[in-house]
């Protein structure tokens, strides 16, 4: 078990959904029908801000560049990949079908935003939707994997230190998506990710491999050399790649996170290991709630958009504070808590549910 990331600790789940008596349908049925409603509109001038944010690179950069001062492109990088994590989450809306009623609208404006951020849309949607259907079951969640210590052992002593490492939050994402030692590469229709699936979904796996393969061919043949695609393009992803990183992990760890196996998991008890984190400094809003509602994301996940996220959040909560099974953090140092939590939980600072030890 791992120490605290915060003076201000998580409000830990001391209580079971089912002793309290809770159910899902209660928790729905507090929040306003208004939240469970899909704006297309919306959702578009959300893509569009975020889209239109990031292509004020192209006029920045050259100004960035001629400098030549590291602080510039320092400076750069972490405005562009902060925005970059922005568009995500308008991509990530579009993955679980809450971006428009319509599905060919979300596949489209899904590729769009996430092509340039080298995510394969249909892989990653499908990988993504079972790390949401079995949310903190030791072995079938997907993305974060829950190590037991005795597994973690087991590990290639390289991936054993690269996860424990610095490194791991810059370059842990791109890895899993493209070579694929957990949950299977999500750029190659055979791999293990694929096990079991239709022709049609490894076709789907083709497309968005293709888009995101040619993104990276026009934009490296736009900088003109590696060099210039590494300095323009490569530090804003190292950026992204972080942000991706490090909220995703503090969603789901911290000191007495609970983990479930077959015998004891259900939907709503992984769904309330989730924690609801507030960044502070204007963030939450920029970066679309996804952090400060991600609570009652991982309820509904298909039915409310992120710009509902705080609107439900505010009848959810109070429901789940009464029931002891609510986590939620306000950081006055997100970055600090980030790194500390990493390094004291890492993979394997969880605990079981039973009680049995990790």
């Amino acid at each position: 078990m791992c120490p605290p990331t915060s003076a201000d600790p998580v409000t830990t789940a001391s209580s079971d959904p089912a002793e309290a008596k809770l159910t899902l349908q209660d928790i729905r049925k507090v929040i306003p029908q208004e939240c469970f409603e899909k704006n297309t509109a919306l959702s578009m001038w959300y893509l569009v801000r975020d889209m239109g944010v990031l292509l004020t690179s192209f006029w920045v950069y050259p100004y960035v560049a001629a400098t030549g001062n590291p602080l510039a492109y320092l400076a750069f990088w972490n405005f562009y990949g902060f925005f970059m994590w922005c568009l995500f989450v308008v991509g990530h809306d579009c993955g679980h079908t809450t971006f428009s009623p319509s599905k060919l609208l979300n596949d489209v404006c899904g590729h769009i935003a996430h092509a340039p951020l080298l995510v394969p849309y249909y892989p990653w949607a499908m990988s993504h939707r079972r790390h949401h259907m079995y949310h903190n079951h030791q072995k079938k969640d997907a993305s974060h994997p829950w190590f037991s210590k005795s597994s973690e052992k087991k590990l290639p002593a390289f991936t054993r230190f690269f996860l424990k490492s610095p490194l791991a939050p810059f370059l842990a994402y791109p890895i899993y998506l493209f070579e694929g030692s957990f949950d299977g590469s999500h750029v190659f229709p055979l791999s293990k990710l694929y096990r079991g699936a239709s022709v049609r979904a490894r076709v789907e796996c083709a497309v968005s491999a293709v888009t995101v393969f040619a993104f990276m061919a026009a934009a490296y043949t736009y900088a003109g050399s590696f060099r210039a695609l590494a300095l323009a393009y490569g530090g804003c992803y190292a950026c992204f790649s972080f942000w991706l990183f490090m909220v995703t992990y503090l969603q789901h760890h911290d000191h007495g996170t609970k983990v479930y196996d077959d015998g004891d998991w259900s939907y709503l008890k992984g769904a309330v290991e989730t924690v609801d984190r507030t960044y502070g400094f204007g963030l939450d809003a920029v970066h679309h709630h996804i952090s400060d509602g991600h609570v009652v994301h991982h309820l509904f996940f298909t039915q409310v958009p992120h710009y509902h996220l705080p609107k439900a959040t505010a009848q959810v909560a109070p429901v789940l504070k009464k029931a002891g099974v609510y986590k939620q953090v306000t950081h006055t140092n997100f970055i600090k808590d980030f790194w500390h939590t990493f390094f004291t939980c890492n993979f394997t600072g969880w605990q079981w549910a039973s009680g049995k030890v990790n």
